[in-house]
């Protein structure tokens, strides 16, 4: 099963497809037009050709002229613990097939590796066979968060996602928090950026960000902020029933994902708590106890 460090980052780009774009500027040596020039859109992850063989990107975004539609650049992302003998075949594979589906000139191969061993593994040059065609994955890992740092509220996040951001000073932690607040999330989408620096952060580090989350800057103008701006945007509990338990099931799967990534342990019966609640309010209280709890009692207490 994927684990956090596998789809954070992914997930982290899924929710703002457009960071792409700037991402290619930083990291490549490829030119594209400026961001008001540009339509970024999600594509078609699935690289199928020839049956029973599939081959499947993690994420991938086209970036298209704003006027023409037009494809400039097709952004292939693959999020890699481990380098494999596998993926000597497959990305090049993958990279040429989905080239060709989504009709696109250009094409680039970004590969996402939290381990900074296996970052310098995924860099190594794959020779393809045909001469002079060799791909070069360009792979960003723990140590290059000083070109994403700061770039912007996306890319900082995403640095965090895959442990490249500094998270060893209150600086660092702080850039990280008001970076989430300045991409103006509402609620479930700024805990779920929370769960995802939270999981992958050093326990030294985690305690400290917990610790940080509860100081009034970012207790009150933070979460209570996001809040108060989701409900101004209307995006608040509908007032129609079906709206409303669609909200608590998204919570209350929201919840069980918090409590996983920091290992707290519920009994069937707390499971079944969660599961059942359709009040929001409830819900919500637990989320905001979940982000600082240490035992399911502390979660569960009045």
């Amino acid at each position: 099963m994927p684990s956090i460090s596998h789809d954070g980052p992914i997930d982290v780009i899924r929710n703002h497809p457009e960071m792409t774009a700037d991402l290619v500027r930083r990291i490549t040596p490829i030119k594209i037009p400026a961001q008001d020039r540009l339509r970024v859109e999600l594509g078609s992850s699935d690289a199928s050709h020839v049956v029973p063989d599939e081959f499947r990107a993690d994420l991938v975004t086209v970036i298209r002229d704003a006027d023409t539609g037009d494809p400039l650049l097709l952004v292939v992302i693959e999020s890699q613990g481990r380098m494999t003998e596998e993926k000597e075949f497959a990305w090049p594979a993958c990279l040429a097939n989905l080239r060709a589906t989504h009709r696109c000139k250009s094409a680039v191969l970004i590969v996402i590796c939290w381990d900074p061993a296996e970052a310098e593994r995924c860099r190594a040059a794959i020779p393809t066979g045909h001469p002079d065609h060799i791909l070069i994955p360009i792979v960003i890992g723990p140590h290059d968060g000083q070109e994403l740092t700061g770039a912007s509220p996306w890319l900082t996040i995403l640095a965090a996602s895959m442990g490249a951001g500094d998270m060893t000073t209150d600086s660092g932690r702080q850039a990280v928090l008001d970076a989430i607040r300045d991409t103006g999330s509402d609620v479930p989408l700024a805990r779920t950026l929370i769960t995802i620096i939270l999981a992958v952060a050093s326990d030294a580090a985690r305690v400290e960000l917990e610790a940080l989350m509860q100081t009034s800057e970012y207790k009150n103008d933070f979460l209570d902020g996001i809040e108060a701006r989701a409900a101004a945007r209307g995006e608040a509990l509908g007032e129609a029933r079906g709206e409303a338990r669609g909200q608590a099931r998204g919570e209350a799967k929201a919840l069980v994902r918090v409590l996983n990534a920091r290992k707290i342990e519920l009994t069937s019966e707390q499971q079944e708590l969660i599961g059942s609640c359709m009040d929001s309010d409830q819900l919500d209280l637990w989320l905001d106890r979940a982000l600082v709890a240490t035992s399911a009692d502390e979660l569960f207490g009045d």
